[in-house]
């Protein structure tokens, strides 16, 4: 897309001023290639790819937090697991919402303040397979709450590297930018 059909494009979904001005003169390939925040690649892509696509791509940015989670506690990690056998049509949306209402337990569960985003950041993940209506922001809160949970362990530089990665690890994902359709 070129940079006014973007623009045009982020408008048309009410794109926050942050977001506006962020992308400036950049086309949609510049604007994939250059974003530093996973959740704003994640918010873009949402009304673009199948649903089951942003799921998994919601797991791996909440999967980045779980070395954050209290030791032995797997709710998390079994909100992650069950989320993406759903999107592989494996598990059913029950389990799904079982194993999310469970992440979010982990969180409420802890006193840590990077084990409770960590597990928020699962219970997210899991919940952008409720529906559309969910996904975008669901698939964007795993990846800021996962660096929330780098942040609160280690500093700004770990939450820069964890969405470092996130990114790195969408676009893999998604090498080329998705696109809308005209």
């Amino acid at each position: 897309m070129t940079n006014p059909e973007l623009r045009k494009h982020l408008a048309s979904r009410r794109y926050c001023k942050e977001i506006m001005t962020w992308v400036g003169d950049r086309d949609s390939a510049q604007m994939w290639a250059e974003c530093t925040l996973p959740e704003w690649l994640l918010l873009y892509a949402a009304d673009l790819v199948p649903l089951e696509g942003l799921v998994l791509a919601a797991c791996d940015c909440a999967q980045t937090a779980l070395r954050y989670v209290r030791e032995g506690d797997e709710r998390p990690r079994e909100a992650i697991e069950a989320a993406r056998d759903w999107a592989t049509g494996d598990r059913d949306i029950h389990s799904v919402k079982y194993r999310a209402r469970r992440a979010g337990e982990a969180a409420d569960d802890t006193l840590s303040h990077s084990c409770s985003p960590a597990a928020n950041a699962a219970q997210a993940a899991a919940e952008a397979a409720y529906g559309p209506d969910y996904a975008a922001g669901a698939a964007s809160a795993a990846a800021v709450l996962a660096a929330d949970a780098a942040r609160a362990a280690s500093g700004e530089s770990a939450a820069q590297a964890a969405n470092a990665k996130m990114c790195a690890t969408i676009r893999q994902r998604w090498p080329v930018c998705p696109e809308a359709k005209s």
